[in-house]
């Protein structure tokens, strides 16, 4: 899924609307890896105090004979003062042999992060306005939808703090199986690895990214195009 960092959040309530949020939704994305394909799923529930959003994907086709199964994904989130924080983190990958499963605790700053990564039991300083792998989605989402500047976040993925160089792109024109959006484009780059991912979010949509796409040394790699979306509470997943 999608990383995103830079340095520390730096979308602050200076000029966060307190009344931006984001609606309940469920989004279904058809994906492409090269001659693979797979289906993702994003589900978020607006708590009111908060935010629980949950991600999926699966294989399909030929690939799904194969490696059969799913990652999924699930945060829940707090909210205050028109900011949001991770409070935990899971995720489950029945794809992999073994299965393998992932959980994070997010303690307030100067509070640590704490939870099992391949087997191993972890206990990192938490850093404010950190986020997870899928947290930041919800950031990001909120901060567009409050107008706000992003300049940067700090994730936590696969058991560490990432840095990534970050943009933003307004007024992307991209056509989907669902539709065609004027976007603003999110584009993340690592800073060590040649990776790079770009998240075109539609204003129309309260800013729901309509199009993934996942790059390596500059070449496409993957790419996840909107195919359905829904507002109102998701139906629980399948």
């Amino acid at each position: 899924m999608i990383a995103l960092a830079a340095i520390w959040l730096s979308v602050t309530a200076t000029h966060a609307s307190a009344a931006a949020s984001i609606p309940s939704f469920s989004a279904t994305y058809t994906v492409r890896y090269g001659v693979l394909r797979g289906e993702m799923k994003l589900r978020l529930s607006n708590l009111g105090s908060g935010y629980l959003y949950e991600t999926s994907l699966r294989p399909l086709g030929l690939v799904s004979w194969i490696r059969n199964g799913e990652i999924r994904e699930l945060t829940e989130l707090a909210e205050s003062a028109g900011a949001v924080r991770p409070v935990n983190y899971s995720a489950t990958d029945t794809i992999a042999r073994p299965t393998r499963n992932t959980s994070y605790q997010f303690d307030e700053p100067p509070g640590n992060v704490t939870g099992e990564y391949k087997l191993r039991e972890i206990e990192i300083p938490m850093r404010p306005g950190g986020h997870n792998r899928i947290s930041v989605h919800v950031a990001v989402m909120l901060a567009l939808q409050s107008g706000s500047e992003i300049s940067g976040f700090s994730v936590f993925d696969r058991a560490r703090w990432k840095e990534y160089q970050f943009e933003t792109f307004r007024n992307q024109a991209v056509k989907t199986p669902f539709g065609d959006y004027d976007t603003v484009e999110i584009r993340y780059a690592s800073t060590d690895d040649g990776k790079s991912w770009s998240l075109h979010c539609a204003s129309s949509l309260n800013y729901v990214p309509v199009m993934i796409v996942y790059r390596e040394d500059g070449k496409v790699k993957s790419r996840a195009e909107l195919t359905d979306y829904r507002l109102g509470e998701p139906e629980s997943p399948e």
